[in-house]
């Protein structure tokens, strides 16, 4: 199995030699000498009549009354994953497992009150509702309120936050909205994939506006060239499973412009690991690969999110990437009743969601 941390070179290596035609022809020259890919996409923005194939929006293999459903669950799921993966949040892999939402970890919540995953993504789903768009300046002053006043946070006070968006927030209240930071490989935190449902039930008619809302919403903390591979790629799945694709054609390899860790994970490189091979830490790559791999090998809501908060480490992350992923996958109605039960404000996210 290919080890997603090996030295760039190698994994560069792999992608040239077996998983090139997974990258659109246009970004093969720049692949190919080692520089690092990007995606303009002001262009298609313009003129949208002459998109490429890899921006093909799916065509849609559900009624009305299930794409939201598939709506609810997207969001709906990343709360309740969360709510879930909080009791292990921060513990060593196996000290604790847990088969259902049981509260309590470093924060002693309750069962059903969630953490900053959360927090983020209702600041973003109120931003795309009230701008109808991703306004930075919008979406960053409710998470500045959200950090410092508690807005949006379950319980009145802004308990959890990374390293890495504390720095981008105090950092935009410094410097103003033409700040963008966080560009250096080690800042790659997992945060703009954790929150990422809304812009995706918010585009599910249109793959471009998907992706384009999905990296200018990560960018509002997290500029590193993973964390934005990544909510390009997360934002392909979303479209897919919302449109009502199977799991096995959204999580089938797709053609994406991707740098060689996402495009490994595009690839498949988590479906055949074991446990053991799979990392759940804040690092985007492995969240992204531990919830694929979750969802990959479950067949139900239950399941995908309790193996993924299993994992330990930084489970209400990983839990909350594949609860929008399984939540898309199952639907609302396949989130277990009792968990939507305990989840709190669970109707103020399902209007949000609508």
């Amino acid at each position: 199995m290919t080890d997603l941390h090996h030295d760039l070179s190698v994994l560069n290596k792999i992608v040239k030699e077996k998983y090139l035609h997974t990258i659109p022809e246009a970004w093969w020259h720049d692949f190919n000498n080692g520089c690092e890919l990007t995606v303009d996409y002001s262009p298609w923005l313009k003129c949208q009549n002459s998109l490429p194939q890899w921006l093909a929006s799916a065509a849609p293999k559900c009624s009305s009354a299930l794409l939201l459903d598939k709506a609810r669950g997207a969001l709906v799921g990343l709360a309740v994953a969360d709510a879930v993966g909080t009791t292990l949040e921060f513990l060593p892999r196996d000290q604790k497992n847990i088969s259902d939402m049981v509260g309590g970890g470093p924060f002693g919540l309750k069962p059903g009150e969630w953490t900053d995953d959360t927090s983020m993504a209702l600041c973003l789903a109120e931003t795309c509702l009230h701008c109808g768009k991703v306004d930075l300046t919008d979406f960053r002053n409710r998470m500045v309120n959200w950090y410092h006043y508690g807005v949006n946070s379950v319980n009145g006070i802004c308990f959890d936050i990374g390293n890495a968006t504390r720095y981008a927030l105090d950092s935009y209240l410094q410097h103003g909205p033409e700040w963008f930071g966080n560009t250096d490989a080690n800042t790659a935190g997992n945060a703009a994939i954790i929150r990422q449902a809304p812009v995706a039930v918010a585009n599910s008619h249109s793959l471009l506006h998907t992706l384009v809302w999905s990296e200018l919403q990560g960018k509002a903390t997290h500029c590193a060239t993973e964390s934005v591979d990544c909510s390009r790629l997360f934002g392909v799945i979303l479209h897919h499973l919302l449109n009502g694709k199977s799991k096995a054609e959204a999580l089938s390899t797709k053609v994406c412009p991707l740098n060689a860790r996402s495009a490994l994970i595009n690839a498949g490189s988590y479906r055949h690991k074991t446990r053991d091979e799979i990392r759940s830490s804040g690092y985007v790559i492995d969240t992204l690969e531990a919830a694929l791999w979750a969802v990959w090998h479950t067949d139900n809501f239950r399941d995908a999110v309790l193996l993924a908060a299993n994992l330990a480490d930084d489970a209400d992350s990983v839990a909350a990437t594949a609860g929008q992923l399984a939540g898309a996958l199952y639907g609302w109605q396949g989130i277990p009743a009792e968990w939507r039960t305990k989840l709190a404000q669970h109707e103020h996210i399902v209007s949000l969601a609508d």
